[in-house]
């Protein structure tokens, strides 16, 4: 793949809110944790922590915390552990732990899209429901959760998936 075929990627994948009920074949969900093994983390910490989530049962310990599920068969909770997330480096928040695993996150959306799968990150959840219904210890950090399956056929992105800032909004050189 060379750089342009990595932004027609970028370009089609949208955050999907329709999903068919066709679960994820082992070898696509394997693609998606590989991509997530393959992701950089400061000083190669590893931190990420991911549940994945298929079940019947599973799926609606999900819906208890968030209704912005939208069908999905695979849930996956993205969190990191604190205890071995790289800290300090000059980083103001102090822990790297939330970039790691939203690069992580990143990854896997993007591996989905590759995959011809849709995904959703999903900020809108009740993390003590999260925490108590897959028993999440204390030490890990909630970062998301990513929604992700087939997209129901006539799925569309939202209106606003083509709209970006100007590049000279976002970016400026030397000094800010």
């Amino acid at each position: 793949m060379n750089g342009q075929e990595y932004l027609d990627l970028l370009k089609a994948r949208y955050s999907v809110r329709s999903f068919s009920d066709v679960q994820l074949t082992d070898a696509e969900l394997d693609v998606l944790l590989q991509a997530a093994q393959l992701s950089p983390t400061a000083k190669n910490s590893q931190p990420f922590r991911l549940c994945v989530v298929q079940s019947a049962e599973g799926l609606v310990k999900i819906d208890e915390a968030t209704r912005c599920r939208y069908g999905a068969p695979t849930v996956i909770i993205g969190a990191y552990d604190a205890d071995v997330s790289a800290k300090g480096l000059g980083y103001e928040t102090g822990d790297f732990g939330d970039i790691d695993t939203s690069i992580v996150l990143t990854n896997i959306a993007n591996a989905a899209a590759a995959e011809n799968l849709g995904s959703c990150w999903v900020g809108a959840y009740d993390s003590a429901i999260i925490r108590k219904n897959f028993n999440i210890p204390n030490n890990y950090v909630l970062v998301d959760l990513m929604m992700v399956g087939h997209s129901v056929e006539d799925a569309e992105p939202s209106p606003r998936h083509e709209q970006t800032e100007p590049l000279d909004t976002l970016v400026v050189r030397e000094t800010f």
